[in-house]
């Protein structure tokens, strides 16, 4: 692509041109402003020993990490996954989408649960909901265990207000500026073009046409000097050539007679 002859061609429609950057940068806002969210809201639940497993650390569950926590907390991350459970969500009016994952530092047998959505209400109820949902399902894989003997849970943190994710909302307007710059170089081209064409158009229609003068072969000496052809008489045209020739001759003869008695 000629850039200087794009440049040039934006110069020669600037009105054009800036009436497609202003649609654009009123596209771009209101891509911003109309296209709702997404939000996102987290929350971290632990789970912690068994009033009998923390006996031999002073009862302290907090001292009493092992890897038995663990394998029960990605149990509960699987039970919370299951689209059973998503379709009961659902079907309680959380229709957000949320994940629930191991803690990524992998400190300790603690599970992140992420709820994402357009709305800052409903983004808060679907993480409060999942977050409940994990202590249930904790509770429910123990329900034939004694209370002392059961692994507990606790929410660890939860986000008091959901927050803007910026670089997923700044795709859509992005994606219209794009669009929109691409309108600015093409459509101003186009423009051009078909003037151009019109101009063209025009310009052919206004000629006068030309037409071809001919002029006969025994009038114009050919380039050469040489004489022109002439074609040769038939019978009937050589006899009365011949006569021709012959009242010529006596016509000659009769001014020459005439020349010497004179």
């Amino acid at each position: 692509m000629d850039v200087s002859g794009a440049l040039h061609t934006l110069r020669k429609h600037w009105i054009l041109t800036s009436v497609l950057v202003l649609l654009t940068l009123i596209a771009a806002v209101e891509a911003w402003v109309k296209i709702p969210g997404p939000y996102q809201s987290s929350s971290q639940v632990v789970f912690l020993a068994s009033q009998q497993a923390s006996k031999p650390n002073g009862n302290n569950p907090y001292m009493s990490f092992d890897d038995t926590l663990g394998t029960t907390a990605d149990i509960v991350r699987r039970e919370v996954l299951d689209p059973r459970v998503v379709a009961a969500l659902a079907a309680r009016g959380f229709k957000d989408t949320y994940d629930v994952e191991d803690d990524p530092l992998g400190i300790g047998p603690v599970l992140d649960v992420t709820a994402t959505g357009r709305t800052q209400a409903g983004v808060m109820a679907t993480q409060a909901a999942v977050t409940a949902d994990v202590q249930t399902a904790l509770t429910q894989l123990q329900s034939d265990v004694l209370p002392k003997n059961q692994i507990t849970s606790m929410v660890v943190t939860s986000t008091p207000k959901p927050t803007l994710l910026v670089s997923k909302k700044a795709r859509p307007v992005v994606a219209v500026l794009v669009l929109g710059f691409i309108l600015i170089l093409a459509i101003p081209q186009m423009v051009d073009a078909v003037q151009r064409r019109g101009f063209g158009r025009r310009k052919k229609g206004s000629q006068k046409p030309w037409t071809r003068i001919e002029t006969p072969a025994s009038t114009v000496p050919a380039a050469d000097g040489s004489r022109p052809s002439q074609l040769t008489p038939t019978v009937g045209q050589r006899t009365e050539a011949n006569g021709k020739v012959e009242q010529q001759s006596g016509n000659r003869s009769g001014v020459t007679s005439s020349g010497i008695d004179f």
